[in-house]
C-alpha cells in the first residue's frame, strides 16, 4: 500500500512515488523551468506509525522575489505583476474522497484579500476551512516593498533608472577628462601631453561604454530580437574592444620597444580574440552541425556536441568581455603611468605574460560559466526529488540544460557589464596622477579639475558601489545618484576649507607661505622637528605643574612653548599660528607627506588593509551566512563568482574612500584624523538618507544590513585616520615599542581615550547589528 511506502526511506523509489501520489499526483502545476521556484525543504518528510494511521510531518518555505510560481509543498503561489498572490491548494485524485479535518492558512503579517467563506476567521487575518473542497485559492495581499519592485511601473521604471545611469556616469567621466584634452595641442610637459592623451582615451571609454551599455538594455533583451543575435552582439562587442584597448603596447609610453616585438605582441592578442571570436560565431551561424535549431534554444534533448558548443560560446562571450575589462583597465594605467617608479625600463608584459593572462580570464570565465551549470542541476534536483522535473517543465534534463547555457549567452554580458564600474574609477586616478605630475607650486589640496577628480572618483568608486541599494531601489535615481553625492561632497569641501585648521592657519599667514613652505623637504622636516619638541616641552610642564619644580623651570618651559607658537615659514611676514593651534595640530593636519597625493595614496593603502574583514563579513552575509544564504547563492547562476566579486569590489570601494579622505586631508575640518574622517562619512551618508527617506520599497532587515555596511565604513575610515596620524610622526617610531604608545604621545592620555571611545562606541554598534541580523530569527 501507498501509505506503507511512506515509511520507507527516503532514497527509495517506493517513497517518492508515494509521496509524489500524497502531493501531487496529476495536479502538477506545469512552468517554464526559469518561472518556476521549486520549494526549498529542510530535510526530507517523515511518516510515522500512529495507532492505525501514517502520519506525514512535511515542512518547506519558499523565498518570493520575483514573479513566477513558487511551490511550497502541495501549494503553488502564483506571483504576477501588480495583481495578489494567488495560492492555491490542488488535492490529488488520491484523495478527492479522503475526509479532510482542516485546512489552515496563517498569513502572518500579511493579509488574505479574497478566498472561499471560512469556517473561522483567526484574529491575524488567517482562514481555517472545515472539510473543504479539493480545490482551494486564496489570494494573499503582498509586502508592500515586494509588491511596489514586482509592480508593471517598476518594470517601465527600472530601465529608465539604468539608461539615466549610463547618461550621467557617461557625462561624469567627460566632463572630468574634457579639460585636460588642451595638454596635447599646446607645447608644455609630457605629462600634460600624456594628460591629454589619457582623457581622448577616457572620451573613448565614455562613448563605448554608454553604447554598449543601450545596447545591453535594448538589444540582448529577449523579447527585443531574436535570441542569436544577444549572442553575436555580445562577442563581436568584446572583440571591438579588446582591440581598441591595443593591450599589446608597452607599459612605458617612451620605452623605445622593437617593432618586431610590438608586432608579436599584437598578433598574439589580435589572433587570440578573433580565434575565440570564430569559434563563437560558428556555434551561431552553423548549429546544425552540432545538433542544435537556428536560434540556439533546444527543444529536445541535444546530442553532446550540441551542448559543448553551448559552452564553448559562453566562454567565448565571457573571455572576450572580461579580457576587455583588463585590456582597458590596463591601458588606464599605461597611459596614467602609475606604476612607473616600479619598472626599470623592460616592458611589464612579455608574450608570455599575456599567455599566462590570457588562460587566467579562460579559468576565469571557465568558473563562471562551471558554475552556471552547478546551479542549474542544482535547482533540477530540488525540482526532480519526486521525479516530477521532467512533468513539470515538459522537456527532460539536457533539454533545459540547453536552454539555460543558450539563455546565458544574453546574462554572461550583463554580468560581466555590471562590473565596468571599476574602469572609470581607474581611468579617474590615472589622470589625477598625471596632474600631479605635471602641477606646479604648491597647495594645500587638490583645486579646480584636480578637486573635480576627487570628486568623481568618490561618485563612481565609493558612493556608487556602497550606497546604491538605497537609490537603487527608487529606479529613476539611479543617474541623479552620481551629481547628487558629487554636489555634497563639494560643498564639504569649499565649506571644510573654511573651518579647517590649516584653512585658518592660511588665513592669518595672508597668503600660501604656509603650503610652499610645507612642501619643502626642509621645511616638512623643521615643522615635525618643532612638534616633538612642542610635546616633549608640553609634556614636561604638566609634570612640573604635578610635581614640585621650581617657578624658573616652569617659566622656562613656557617660554620655550610660547616661542615655538609663534611659528613663521618663510616667506610669511608674521606669526601663522591661531591661539588655539598648535605647530603639533599643523603637522597633524599636513598628513605623513609633502604632497596630497601621496597623502591619497598612503591613505587609500590602509583603507584597503582595514577594509579587509568588513569586505569579508559583507560578501559572507549577504552570500552564505546560514544554511538559507548559502543554498540561494547555489542556486544563482552567478552566485559564488559574485561572492568573490562582491569582496573585491567592497575592497576598492574602502581603498577609494581612502584615496578620498587622503588627497582632501587638509581641507576637512579637524584637529584629528577621526574627526576629519567623520566629516567624510556625513558627506558620503547625507545622500544616502536623503534617498533612503524618500525609498519605502525595502523593509526593516535590509535597511539594517544596511546601516551595518555605514558603520563599517565608518570605522574603516576611523582606523585610516589614526594610522595617518600615526605616520604623520613616523620618524619617531624608534622611540616607541608600539603604534599604541606614538598614539599616546600624540593624542595624549585623554585625547586617546576618546578616540578609542569613539572606535569602540562604533564597534559595538556594528555588534549589535550584527547579533539582530544574523542570530535573531528571520
Amino acid at each position: 500500500m501507498l501509505a506503507d511506502d511512506l515509511t520507507l526511506g527516503a532514497q527509495t523509489a517506493e517513497y517518492r512515488h508515494a509521496m509524489h501520489c500524497l502531493l501531487h499526483g496529476d495536479s502538477r502545476t506545469r512552468a517554464r523551468f526559469d518561472t518556476w521556484n521549486p520549494e526549498w525543504r529542510p530535510s526530507a518528510p517523515q511518516a510515522t506509525e500512529r495507532d492505525d494511521m501514517i502520519v506525514v510531518r512535511y515542512a518547506s518555505w519558499n523565498l518570493i522575489k520575483d514573479s513566477g510560481f513558487f511551490e511550497v509543498g502541495p501549494w503553488t503561489v502564483h506571483v504576477a505583476p501588480g495583481k495578489d498572490w494567488a495560492s492555491s491548494l490542488r488535492s490529488p485524485k488520491l484523495l478527492n474522497g479522503a475526509s479532510w479535518e482542516k485546512v489552515d492558512v496563517d498569513p502572518g503579517s500579511l493579509k488574505i484579500s479574497e478566498a472561499p467563506p471560512a469556517s473561522t476567521v483567526n484574529a491575524n487575518g488567517g482562514r481555517v476551512w472545515i472539510a473543504h473542497a479539493p480545490v482551494l485559492v486564496a489570494d494573499v495581499v503582498p509586502p508592500r516593498p515586494v509588491g511596489l519592485a514586482l509592480s508593471r511601473s517598476a518594470a517601465w521604471f527600472a530601465p529608465l533608472g539604468v539608461v539615466s545611469w549610463w547618461i550621467c556616469a557617461s557625462a561624469v567621466i567627460a566632463v572630468s577628462a574634457w579639460p585636460f584634452l588642451d595638454g596635447r595641442k599646446t607645447a608644455g610637459s609630457p605629462e600634460k601631453a600624456a594628460a591629454g592623451v589619457l582623457a581622448t582615451t577616457v572620451l573613448q571609454w565614455a562613448g563605448l561604454s554608454a553604447a554598449l551599455g543601450l545596447t545591453l538594455l535594448l538589444i540582448l533583451q529577449k523579447f527585443h530580437s531574436p535570441f542569436p543575435v544577444p549572442a553575436v552582439v555580445g562577442l563581436l562587442s568584446g572583440l571591438t574592444l579588446v582591440l581598441l584597448a591595443r593591450p599589446w603596447l608597452p607599459f612605458k609610453r617612451d620605452f623605445d620597444d622593437s617593432r618586431r616585438a610590438l608586432k608579436r605582441r599584437a598578433t598574439v592578442i589580435a589572433a587570440a580574440a578573433v580565434v575565440v571570436t570564430v569559434v563563437g560565431l560558428l556555434v551561431v551561424w552553423a548549429p546544425h552541425l552540432i545538433g542544435l535549431p537556428s536560434n540556439l534554444t533546444p527543444t529536445v534533448s541535444p546530442p553532446a556536441s550540441g551542448v559543448a558548443g553551448l559552452v564553448l560560446l559562453d566562454l567565448a562571450i565571457l573571455w572576450l568581455l572580461l579580457a576587455a575589462i583588463v585590456a582597458w583597465a590596463w591601458r588606464f594605467v599605461r597611459e596614467g603611468r602609475l606604476g612607473d617608479s616600479s619598472i626599470n625600463g623592460a616592458p611589464v608584459h612579455s608574450v608570455r605574460r599575456l599567455t599566462t593572462t590570457g588562460a587566467a580570464l579562460a579559468v576565469a570565465a571557465g568558473v563562471a560559466v562551471s558554475f552556471r551549470w552547478y546551479s542549474f542541476d542544482h535547482r533540477w534536483r530540488r525540482s526532480d526529488w519526486l521525479g516530477e522535473a521532467s512533468t513539470v517543465f515538459g522537456a527532460d534534463y539536457r533539454t533545459i540544460l540547453g536552454q539555460q547555457l543558450a539563455g546565458f549567452a544574453s546574462a554572461g554580458p550583463q554580468w560581466a557589464y555590471a562590473y565596468t564600474w571599476v574602469l572609470p574609477g581607474v581611468a579617474l586616478v590615472a589622470l589625477l596622477h598625471l596632474s600631479y605630475r605635471s602641477s606646479s607650486g604648491a597647495s594645500l589640496a587638490p583645486q579646480q579639475w584636480d578637486l573635480l577628480l576627487v570628486i568623481a572618483v568618490f561618485a563612481i568608486v565609493v558612493a556608487l558601489h556602497s550606497g546604491v541599494f538605497f537609490a537603487g531601489s527608487l529606479s529613476l535615481a539611479y543617474g541623479f545618484w552620481l551629481p547628487l553625492n558629487m554636489v555634497v561632497l563639494y560643498v564639504l569641501v569649499k565649506a571644510g576649507r573654511w573651518w579647517s585648521l590649516l584653512g585658518r592657519v592660511e588665513r592669518k599667514a595672508g597668503g600660501n607661505c604656509v603650503a610652499v613652505e610645507l612642501s619643502t623637504a626642509a621645511g616638512h622636516r623643521r615643522l615635525l622637528e618643532d612638534a616633538h619638541r612642542w610635546r616633549g616641552l608640553l609634556r614636561q610642564l604638566r609634570t612640573a605643574y604635578q610635581g614640585e619644580a621650581d617657578d624658573a623651570t616652569r617659566r622656562n618651559l613656557e617660554k620655550q612653548l610660547r616661542s615655538l607658537h609663534r611659528w613663521r615659514p618663510a616667506g610669511c611676514r608674521h606669526d601663522c599660528l591661531p591661539d588655539t593651534v598648535s605647530v603639533v595640530d599643523v603637522a597633524l593636519s599636513w598628513g605623513p607627506h609633502r604632497h596630497w597625493w601621496h597623502n591619497a595614496l598612503h591613505a587609500a593603502r590602509w583603507a584597503a588593509v582595514f577594509g579587509i574583514l568588513p569586505s569579508m563579513v559583507t560578501a559572507w552575509y549577504e552570500n552564505a551566512a546560514n544554511t538559507e544564504h548559502w543554498n540561494f547563492t547555489l542556486n544563482s547562476p552567478t552566485g559564488i563568482p559574485d561572492v568573490i566579486a562582491k569582496f573585491l569590489t567592497q575592497e576598492i570601494s574602502f581603498a577609494g574612500a581612502g584615496l578620498v579622505l587622503g588627497a582632501l586631508w587638509r581641507v576637512l575640518p579637524g584637529e584629528r584624523g577621526p574627526l576629519r574622517a567623520f566629516n567624510l562619512f556625513v558627506a558620503w551618508l547625507m545622500p544616502i538618507g536623503v534617498v533612503a527617506a524618500l525609498n519605502v520599497s525595502f523593509g526593516s532587515r535590509e535597511v539594517g544590513w544596511q546601516v551595518l555596511g555605514v558603520v563599517l565604513m565608518l570605522m574603516v575610515l576611523t582606523l585610516t585616520s589614526m594610522w595617518m596620524d600615526a605616520d604623520t610622526f613616523r620618524g619617531e617610531r624608534r622611540y616607541w615599542a608600539k603604534r599604541l604608545d606614538l598614539l599616546t604621545s600624540i593624542y595624549q592620555v585623554h585625547g586617546l581615550s576618546r578616540q578609542i571611545a569613539f572606535l569602540a562606541a562604533q564597534l559595538v554598534t556594528a555588534v549589535t547589528i550584527w547579533r539582530t541580523l544574523v542570530v535573531s530569527p528571520k
